[in-house]
Order: C-alpha cells, then sequence, then structure tokens
C-alpha cells in the first residue's frame, strides 16, 4: 500500500513491522497524533505515542500474533502532549509464503464522543464481554418470521398451538429453517463443533435438533405464545459433525429484544453429567441385582446412632477398650435397640423365617438376642481399626430359632461415614450339623480304638491289678493270724490293716484309669499339663515294659507345660504310639529295646512330644499312608489306631508326623499342640 493511497483513507491508517517500527503513517494518523510524516517512520509506535491498555501491550502483540487480529480502546499521547483515546483495530498481514509479515491498525478518535454514546458503547462492550465470557454456549436468535408464521395459524382460526404442532410435524421443520441465527459465542462454535462463528451464523437450526428433540423446540414456542419469560429443559443436541450433545436449553426473550423478535438461547453441556448419572443409575443397578441374587443372606443396617455411640466411648482422649470385659453388654443392648435394618435380599428373609421383608424392617435387638457377645467384638474390632470382622455364631429367627451362621461384616470408610453398612450371615447349619455327626463318630472311633488297645494290655491289666490284690490277700493273712494269737499284736495289726488300704487304693486307681480309658465320653478340652499326661501314661504302662524288658527314658519340659485338652484322649495318642513301638521292636527282636519320651517347645505358642524307638524303622513307601484310616502293616492290625491318633491330634489343633531317627536306627512319631499361657489358662478355667 503506498502513501497516495492510504491519504485516501479518513481514519489513521498505520503499518508497523514486526518490530514496531513504522513503515506507514498517513495523513489521518498526521491530524489526529500531531506528528509528520517524516517524524514517525522508522520510530517505535508504541513509544511514540505512549501506547496504554489495562493489559500489556506485549500480551496484545503476541494475541495478534496468534489470532490474526485485535480491536479495542486504548490511550495514547499527541505530540504536543494531549491525551487521546483511540478506538483501534489491528490486523496481521503475510506475506506469500504465508509468515507474519507486519501489521495494519486502523484508529478513530473517540475522545470527543458524547456521554451517551459512551454508554452505549460501554454496554455494548459489556453484553459483548458477557456474550463471550459465559461458559454457556449463547445463541442470539432472529425469530420474526416464526412469528409471522404463528400469526398466520392464528389468522386460520388455530388456537391449540400443542396439539397442532403435535399433528403436524413438519410445520415445526418449517419453523426451524425459519429461524437465522443473528451471532453466537466461543463457547457455541467450540461446543457445537465449529470452527468458526460464520459455520452457524447467518443459518437455520434445524440441523442441531434431532427428531426427538424437536418437541423442545415446539414447546420453546408455546412458551413464547403464553408469555413466558423463559424456557428450560434437558435435552440432546446434534452437533455439525452430527454427534449427540447432552445440553440444559434455556430460551429467554429479553423485554427489549421482543419488538425485534430476537431471543438468546443458552446451551450448556451437560454430557459429563449425564453420563455420571447414568453410571450412578448402572452402578445402583447392579448393586441390587447382586444384593438380591447373592447366596449369602445380606442386611443393611443404619449405624448413626451406634457411631455416635462409640464417638462417645472414645471421645474426650478416653482410652480404647483393651478386650471384651471393657465393653459393657448393656451398651452393646442399647445400641442394639436403636439400630435399625433398612434393607434385607430375599435369602435374609428366608434365613430368618420372615414371610416378608418388611418383617425384617426392625432393630436388630431381634436377631440378637442369644449371642449379643458377637456384636460386642464387632464394635471392638471397629475401635481398635480393624478392616473388618467374622466369626462362627448364632442368630435369632423371627421365630425364636437359634441358627447357626457365618457372620461377617467389613468396616469401608465410605460407608460408616455414611452411616450404613451392610452385613452378611451365611447358614452352616448343614456344616455344624456334619461336624457334630463327625465328632461323635471319631469319639466312637477313638473309644474303639482304646478298647481295642485295652484288650491288647489285658494280661498286664491283669498282672498289675493282681499285684495290690496279692499284697492285700498276703496282708489279711497275717492280720488273721497275729489277731488268732492269745495276746495279739495290735501294733502290728495295725501296720498291716494299713497296708491293706494303701494297696486296695492302689488296686483302685488301676481299675479307674482302666475304666476311665474304656469310657465311651465326649472330649473336654481343659488346661493340662502335658508332662503329667505323659507321665500318667507311662505309669499305665508300666507293667508292659517290664514285661517286655523295654527300658524307658522320659524327658519333661521345663515349666508347667501347659495346653487346652482332653487328658484321656491324648493319653490315649501317648499308648498307642508306645505300644506300636514296643510291638515292632519284638517283632524284629530287637536286642536291648528302648523307648524315648520327650516333651519340648518347638516355638512360642506349641509344644511337642516325641516318641522314638530303636526298632527297625519305617519302611519308606508306607510313612504317607500311617494314619490313612484302616491302612496297617501287622497281620491282624485294624488300621485304625494311628488314623484315631490323628482325628484327635489334629481336634486339639495340633499336628502329628512320622519318620525314621536320623541318630540311628528306629522309628520317630512326633505331635505338636497349641501352648496355652497364663491369660488362656483363665479364660479356659473361667
Amino acid at each position: 500500500m503506498n502513501d497516495d493511497i492510504a491519504d485516501l483513507v479518513s481514519e489513521s491508517l498505520i503499518v508497523r513491522d514486526l518490530t514496531g517500527h513504522i513503515t506507514l503513517w498517513n495523513r489521518a494518523s498526521e491530524k489526529l497524533y500531531g506528528w509528520r510524516r517524516a517524524d514517525a517512520l522508522g520510530r517505535d509506535l508504541n513509544d511514540l505515542l505512549v501506547t496504554r491498555h489495562l493489559f500489556p501491550i506485549a500480551d496484545i502483540e503476541a494475541k495478534v500474533l496468534q489470532t490474526g487480529a485485535w480491536e479495542g480502546e486504548v490511550g495514547r499521547h499527541a505530540a504536543d502532549g494531549t491525551e487521546r483515546k483511540i478506538e483501534l483495530r489491528w490486523t496481521l498481514r503475510r506475506d506469500e509464503a504465508g509468515n507474519p509479515h507486519d501489521i495494519v491498525e486502523t484508529g478513530r478518535d473517540i475522545t470527543a464522543l458524547s456521554a451517551l454514546e459512551q454508554d452505549a458503547r460501554l454496554a455494548a462492550h459489556r453484553y459483548r464481554n458477557l456474550f463471550q465470557a459465559m461458559a454457556a454456549g449463547f445463541w442470539e436468535m432472529d425469530f420474526s418470521r416464526v412469528r409471522m408464521m404463528i400469526g398466520d395459524l392464528m389468522a386460520a382460526g388455530v388456537s391449540d398451538f400443542p396439539r397442532h404442532m403435535a399433528e403436524n410435524p413438519g410445520w415445526i421443520v418449517e419453523a426451524m429453517r425459519a429461524v437465522r441465527v443473528i451471532d453466537v459465542n466461543d463457547k457455541a462454535v467450540s461446543l457445537f463443533g465449529a470452527t468458526s462463528r460464520e459455520e452457524i451464523v447467518g443459518g437455520h437450526v434445524a440441523w442441531c435438533f434431532p427428531p426427538p428433540s424437536r418437541r423442545v423446540f415446539a414447546e420453546s414456542l408455546i412458551a413464547a405464545a403464553r408469555r413466558q419469560d423463559r424456557y428450560a429443559t434437558e435435552t440432546t443436541l446434534t452437533r455439525l459433525d452430527g454427534s449427540p450433545v447432552d445440553v440444559l436449553f434455556t430460551v429467554c426473550w429479553p423485554e427489549e429484544h421482543k419488538g425485534r423478535g430476537h431471543v438468546l438461547v443458552g446451551v450448556i453441556d451437560i454430557t459429563e453429567r449425564k453420563q455420571a448419572e447414568e453410571e450412578t443409575r448402572r452402578s445402583e443397578r447392579r448393586y441390587r441385582e447382586l444384593f438380591d441374587n447373592m447366596p449369602v443372606a445380606l442386611g443393611q443396617l443404619d449405624l448413626r446412632y451406634m457411631n455416635s455411640q462409640l464417638r462417645a466411648l472414645v471421645g474426650d482422649g478416653r482410652p480404647l477398650p483393651r478386650s471384651e470385659a471393657d465393653i459393657d453388654l448393656d451398651f452393646i443392648r442399647d445400641i442394639l435397640r436403636n439400630t435399625q435394618t433398612i434393607e434385607v435380599n430375599p435369602q435374609a428373609v428366608r434365613l430368618f423365617r420372615a414371610n416378608e421383608r418388611e418383617e425384617m424392617l426392625i432393630p436388630i435387638e431381634r436377631f440378637w438376642r442369644t449371642r449379643p457377645e458377637t456384636v460386642r467384638r464387632t464394635v471392638l474390632a471397629r475401635l481398635r481399626g480393624e478392616p473388618g470382622y467374622s466369626e462362627e455364631t448364632q442368630v435369632d429367627a423371627l421365630d425364636g430359632t437359634p441358627i447357626d451362621v457365618l457372620y461377617t461384616v467389613a468396616f469401608p470408610a465410605a460407608t460408616w461415614e455414611r452411616g450404613t453398612n451392610i452385613v452378611a450371615f451365611v447358614d452352616i447349619g448343614d456344616r455344624v450339623a456334619a461336624l457334630a455327626k463327625v465328632e461323635q463318630m471319631q469319639t466312637e472311633l477313638a473309644h474303639a480304638g482304646r478298647v481295642a488297645m485295652l484288650g491288647e494290655l489285658a494280661a498286664s491289666i491283669a498282672h498289675e491289678v493282681n499285684q495290690p490284690l496279692a499284697a492285700i490277700s498276703a496282708s489279711g493273712s497275717a492280720c488273721l493270724r497275729w489277731l488268732a494269737r492269745p495276746e495279739p499284736d495290735l501294733a502290728e495289726v495295725r501296720e498291716l490293716a494299713g497296708r491293706v488300704v494303701s494297696d486296695a487304693q492302689r488296686a483302685a486307681g488301676i481299675i479307674a484309669r482302666v475304666r476311665d480309658m474304656a469310657a465311651n465320653r465326649r472330649a473336654d478340652h481343659v488346661p493340662v499339663s502335658l508332662n503329667d499326661v505323659v507321665e500318667e501314661a507311662t505309669r499305665f504302662l508300666k507293667h508292659e515294659f517290664q514285661a517286655r524288658q523295654v527300658e524307658l527314658h522320659f524327658d519333661p519340659a521345663p515349666g508347667p507345660a501347659l495346653v487346652a485338652a482332653d487328658r484321656i484322649q491324648v493319653q490315649q495318642v501317648i499308648v498307642n504310639l508306645a505300644v506300636n513301638a514296643m510291638q515292632a521292636m519284638a517283632e524284629a527282636a530287637t536286642p536291648e529295646q528302648r523307648l524315648s519320651i520327650t516333651v519340648a517347645p518347638t516355638d512360642a505358642d506349641r509344644l511337642c512330644v516325641i516318641v522314638e524307638d530303636n526298632g527297625p524303622g519305617l519302611t519308606p513307601s508306607v510313612i504317607p499312608r500311617l494314619f490313612d484310616s484302616f491302612f496297617t502293616t501287622k497281620r491282624d492290625g485294624l488300621g485304625i489306631g494311628l488314623a484315631v491318633c490323628r482325628s484327635i491330634i489334629e481336634a486339639h489343633g495340633g499336628g502329628i508326623e512320622a519318620e525314621n531317627r536320623a541318630d540311628g536306627p528306629g522309628a520317630r512319631f512326633c505331635f505338636t499342640l497349641p501352648a496355652l499361657v497364663e491369660g488362656d489358662v483363665l479364660k479356659k478355667g473361667g
């Protein structure tokens, strides 16, 4: 552009290069700023005129390089120092290669505008800023042709517009095509996938209303006909590429626009919210399906009262309970009375023998009459910060029947903070009954084993009983002789009578041990000394050791060596292992037969009993099957002895194993039992 052409422009026209230096300065610029062309060319434009704006000039220039244009108002100084308020438009020019070349500026002096025009310009500026800055997509539309179409309907006698629109969908499409878009903001451009305003401005709106959403357009027209100020609803519109977008659609009719037939349409993208809502609904459906169809009884509880009571229990720095005893059962019963069941699944209705779900929506006290201690342990686990709690217990059905269940509850922070949680109950009644039958069968099998073992020891038992009986007979005969003398020696008689009593007690003790071993009774696990149990078993076998000429070595554990056990059953295991060892050594004709029984701790919480012999040892191939039922290596064996030993030890929470000795010939049997500490002894005893 040459200077002669530039001088024909009535507004200030200035061109500067990318460094800011002036390359063109027309006559209107000389008149506006008072600088002659010769003085201005080559100078830095913003330094020469002291350009000022609310934002840094460098930032505005950077935006021009990015977007290609900028318009706004700045303050400047004329050559005589007077202030000028200038309305500017900057446009970036590019060379043939597309690279930025220079910036063309047109300017108009607005310093002398009237106050009224200034206010109007300010209002327009504010409106434009608001229109562009809103997070919603805004459309300004011309509905004047649609108003004429509605007027034609009224002139034709149509009064029921909703019915007419419902019966004439084509009229709705025609009305949408009659709308003209006057303006859109940047948010609307991006929301509907346009690359510029021009793709939307000047066109109609039929493209953005898919058939299911055309009723929204119709309802907005009906709202206008009814002189409503605004209309809003959620709907789905269509982007330029045809993809759907969920929006909040609002229409308002500003008072100043009604005469011109203009409306403002606001569109807010709610796609993410709708997706979140749909995901929430899907999650709730999945939860409900899972809750209702789980093969486990589930109940949802309102825990707000429980939470408040627990906070009061440990608030103000009070220490946490250390054990169940620190939580009063009345405190638990109060919680049970005030904790409500708010939902149950069908499996819970069946388990608790309710006729319908509503019968279960009651305080949970009704279900915990038999075992409130379970809830107390649950509360203790919750206060300790454990992730959950589970135990086998009993709950009460609505008809009062106790039900054996596996009760489980987790403590996720989110649900407890909301004041709700889910508890689960697995019906284990059949398993408990089956275990009771198994226990009964094991008891009967153990009894059969003891009777069989007593049969094998019959000769030894008879000999052991005969010893005190023979002594009683001899002492009785001596008493009679002393009494038959003319002068009985009463002191001698008294001594002989004492021997009779002592031998009778010894015989009674032997018979009592045999009777206990032969009795068929339920196992009773109480604190006993494992050292004492082993020692009593060896006394029971004393004559057998002597008759077979077996050397016994017993090495007890240091200390009390306490376990929770049934004394007779553990003695049965020791006797069985000892008898098996003696029989093996006898069959192998082992010279200098020796049996060693040792009680020793294996670690902090277990004790072991080791039975070793110096016989032929075990055939390696039979070791894995030694404890199987009805497996025996004896010609006349039943194969129940070691199987009974294993069932007894496992019922006590221990284990048993067999191997050959590593330090010489012979077999080595070892069984372990959980050791008791002092606190456990008090519990077992209490």
